[in-house]
């Protein structure tokens, strides 16, 4: 078996030592954060990335958009690495690529050295999902999957939070290459916190009922593809809304950077609580792609409340900010749970790798496209009304994988 599994023990039920449980969750959550976090920078701190470079809207989308189109490209190879080597290796690896990665935007003069470092942060950006993916389906025990799916995905939205709350701060305090600097000399010994958990495990014996008539009827390579389509229309349609809301909001709404910051900050706290609840959902009580249906649909509904944001009043940014967090991030921890279920075990990683090719393509296109947009119109109306549209089309995607899988 891959990576030097251990035969099971009789009897045995749990793959880590309960003791080892808070560590293994700890890993996922920070593997997690630690991977995605330069685009929580971009956009928390776009303002002052615009001042700092002389960037236009689109130059700053396509900055975050190199980040995950190289995340892309390189997830097919990363989760077959993974599939390789093991997820506490492959945890260890994007995490310390990461941590220099962002050193590299702290030290950045010049927006090609900026480029460069965004270029080596997609690596991780597109590894942290099969990593953490191919954990979850070696180390925790089935029935609860669900449950550790939606904390470790609540890690992306953990990272929004705090890029949220402490960036806008710790750059006026001082200076946004310190404040980047800090979470990368953090994510460059947290890292190495894989390393304290057990090298090989025990594998399960038992199946929990719950999940037994998911596991035995694995999805098929077109229902794989169907959710990395769905993925390619939230990510982008996600990507180019939470890229310029904190833009948005200074912008448009007329909000201050600390309080924009805050509207950012409770996609990420909303956002953990929706992964978390979403996850548990989907495993007990609501088929995973029926649920992703769902959730694009309330994601059409944080681009109809945008639109009406500017006659409104900024006070729906904050109902914005709530819907945002069930709709366009909860689907994320239910599309990658769908994939630890309906898939075998052994190919975890590469299907993973697979979904991330779509949603991290969509959001190398939301962004710069959204970009460009605002430049050209200078409007976000268009751009919100085809965030709606996509997040429609995505809603009928995943209906039609439902019946594929079926």
């Amino acid at each position: 078996m891959t990576h030097g599994v251990e035969a099971a023990t009789s009897g045995s039920e749990l793959a880590d030592p309960a003791s080892r449980k808070p560590l293994r969750n700890f890993v996922l959550v920070s593997t997690m954060v630690s991977t995605a976090y330069l685009i929580f920078i971009v956009s928390v701190l776009a303002s002052t990335f615009i001042e700092e470079f002389n960037l236009s809207r689109f130059e700053l989308g396509l900055i975050g958009s190199l980040n995950t189109a190289v995340g892309a490209i390189t997830a097919p190879a990363t989760g077959r690495l993974t599939d390789r080597i093991g997820p506490r290796l492959s945890s260890v690896t994007a995490q310390l690529i990461a941590a220099f990665g962002l050193a590299l935007v702290a030290l950045s003069q010049s927006v090609i050295m900026l480029i460069i470092a965004a270029c080596i942060l997609g690596l991780p950006q597109g590894w942290g999902n099969p990593t953490t993916n191919a954990l979850i389906a070696e180390r925790v025990e089935p029935g609860r999957r669900g449950t550790i799916t939606g904390i470790k995905q609540s890690g992306v939205t953990l990272g929004v939070f705090l890029a949220g709350l402490t960036l806008p701060s710790l750059a006026e305090a001082l200076g946004w290459r310190w404040a980047v600097g800090l979470y990368a000399a953090a994510f460059a010994v947290i890292g190495l916190a894989p390393l304290l958990l057990p090298a090989h495990v025990a594998p399960f014996t038992t199946t929990d009922a719950t999940t037994a008539d998911v596991e035995s009827k694995p999805y098929n390579q077109r229902a794989v593809w169907l959710i990395a389509l769905y993925a390619f229309l939230m990510g982008t349609s996600g990507g180019a809304i939470s890229r310029f809301l904190a833009l948005f909001a200074e912008e448009e709404a007329g909000l201050s950077k600390s309080t924009a910051g805050l509207v950012v900050a409770l996609t990420g706290i909303g956002g953990m609580a929706a992964r978390i609840g979403a996850g548990k959902l989907a495993e007990k009580r609501v088929a995973p792609l029926k649920l992703l249906s769902i959730l694009a649909l309330i994601g059409t509904t944080v681009s109809m409340l945008l639109m009406l944001t500017l006659e409104g009043g900024a006070w729906l940014l904050w109902p914005v900010a709530a819907l945002f967090a069930i709709g366009h991030t909860a689907w994320n921890a239910v599309a990658m749970l769908a994939i630890i279920l309906g898939v075998p075990k052994a190919h975890a990683g590469r299907a993973s790798g697979a979904v991330m090719v779509g949603f991290l393509g969509g959001l190398a296109v939301g962004a710069p496209l959204a970009g460009l947009t605002i430049d050209a119109t200078d409007s976000y109306q268009p751009v919100w009304v085809a965030t709606l549209v996509l997040a429609a089309v995505a809603a009928m995607v995943a209906e039609f994988a439902r019946r594929t899988a079926a």
